[in-house]
């Protein structure tokens, strides 16, 4: 084979190669541009969301609920419907003249694909009843599971965090890991020496 055929299969392979690569360059680009604005739009629902399923007002409670029920699905769906009905939250809100108002401490997105996300919401929810001088208020920490369909994030499961459940989740290690060092107690500190008394 003669040198200029060889280096013309050389060239072709090196071309080939180049172009593979910007392929798999570009693809990959997109995919995490995708994830990254999926991150974006999931977290924009979840604190959208939070807003019209737990702020209250005598005006708007049937039209909240009703706007709640669009973008939950699965167990999230089946446990506010549950809520609803069990607490009969409408009428109950009527008669009291409940109003709750939500306030989005923070929010971020644990974990995410292109279609699916993880999201935690710091809320406090300030609640009157009847009269604007009885306040109470909640703070709430909230992980949705979400998924997108259609185009459309939907939350498939709500996850209220309380200090209890907080515990429950902390697993204390039954074994010292291996490398650790003991943080010395007070008893066992080495003493911090006294200042010089001034001479006269």
């Amino acid at each position: 084979m003669s040198t200029n055929r060889i280096l013309a299969v050389v060239g072709g392979l090196l071309v080939v190669a180049a172009v593979a690569l910007a392929v798999f360059s570009g693809v990959r680009y997109w995919g995490l541009r995708a994830e990254e604005n999926s991150r974006d739009s999931a977290l924009q629902a979840a604190t959208e969301y939070t807003d019209t399923m737990f702020a209250r007002n005598p005006k708007t409670v049937v039209d909240n609920i009703n706007k709640s029920m669009d973008f939950l699905t699965g167990n999230a769906k089946d446990e506010f419907q549950k809520n609803v009905s069990e607490y009969d939250i409408a009428t109950k809100v009527k008669s009291d003249k409940i109003v709750s108002v939500v306030t989005i401490q923070g929010a971020g997105v644990m974990s995410n694909t292109s279609d699916t996300a993880k999201v935690l919401v710091y809320m406090n929810l300030s609640t009157t009843r009847n009269t604007v001088e009885d306040v109470q208020i909640d703070p709430s920490r909230l992980v949705y599971d979400m998924v997108r369909r259609d185009g459309k994030w939907l939350i498939s499961a709500i996850d209220i965090l309380d200090d209890d459940s907080l515990k429950s989740r902390v697993q204390k290690a039954e074994t010292v890991p291996s490398g650790a060092v003991k943080i010395p107690s007070a008893s066992s500190s080495v003493p911090v020496p006294s200042a010089p008394v001034p001479t006269s």
